[in-house]
């Protein structure tokens, strides 16, 4: 009988492989200088971030305590984020109702307005994401009683007291480029703030308040009151007795604005 001799098995085929790979490898010693073979300069770009939808911006409201870095700080953010399931897409309606944002297809497009304002808040307190944090931070310190309510309410009072004097202290506007000629003094441009539309021209004195009757108007609204003398019909505003009406608006000889029916009457 012929006996084959025995074959190497695969640990001892690939044990082999890698004595020879070592001692195919040069003995090298610490601070030792080597020769460069080959070398290449490759210049490239970092792409930023996709533009959002409202479906991302929403997901990235939910997990903005990823963005904060103090640890503990985003600990208490997880299950947090920016506002909640309830107010979130409430929060997108608002930057649409006050042109900060505008869709382009499916996209979320900062308005020159809103940059401007982005540009304004962006170094400010109240804009900073980490507060979420710090808050939900203290709230758990409460819950395990490290903290008082008192200490949380004052510290809550001095902020209120802060943002309130960073804010009554900065200009919120659009660019010059876009603010329309106050149609009272012909000479200065209108500029507009979170609650009202005012010349520039302190000596004039025209003043358009966002809200009026309960409605609250936008700036494409103000623009062609401001450019136009009359707004289009807007729905909704609200009486003294609380029912809903429809009307347009207009300045009055004085400039003050007033409701004008008759575009409703001509239609009726």
């Amino acid at each position: 009988m012929t006996v084959k001799p025995k074959q190497a098995g695969w640990r001892a085929v690939f044990a082999e492989q890698e004595e020879t790979d070592e001692n195919n490898l040069p003995e090298l010693q610490q601070g030792e200088t080597l020769p460069i073979v080959q070398s290449e300069v490759l210049q490239k770009q970092t792409k930023p971030k996709p533009i959002h939808t409202e479906a991302t911006l929403l997901s990235a409201m939910e997990s903005a305590g990823k963005e904060v870095s103090n640890e503990a700080e985003r600990e208490a953010m997880k299950d947090s984020g920016i506002g909640t399931p309830a107010t979130r897409a409430a929060i997108i309606e608002t930057l649409f109702s006050r042109d900060y944002i505008r869709r382009e297809k499916k996209s979320l497009v900062p308005t020159e307005k809103g940059l401007s304002v982005y540009e304004t808040v962006k170094d400010k307190r109240i804009a900073d994401v980490a507060l979420t944090g710090e808050w939900e931070n203290a709230l758990s310190q409460i819950e395990r009683g490290e903290m008082s309510p008192a200490d949380f309410r004052n510290a809550i009072e001095t902020y209120t007291r802060q943002i309130t004097a960073e804010l009554l202290n900065t200009n919120i506007s659009v660019s010059d480029e876009n603010a329309p000629l106050c149609p009272k003094c012909k000479i200065a441009n209108v500029i507009f703030r979170p609650k009202v539309a005012k010349c520039t021209d302190q000596n004039c004195g025209l003043i358009i308040f966002r809200t009026i009757s309960e409605k609250t108007l936008s700036d494409k609204q103000i623009t062609d009151l401001l450019t136009k003398g009359k707004t289009g019909i807007i729905k909704n505003f609200k009486s003294k007795n609380g029912k809903s009406f429809d009307a347009a608006l207009k300045f009055d000889e004085n400039f003050k604005t007033v409701f004008d029916f008759s575009d409703k009457k001509e239609k009726k």
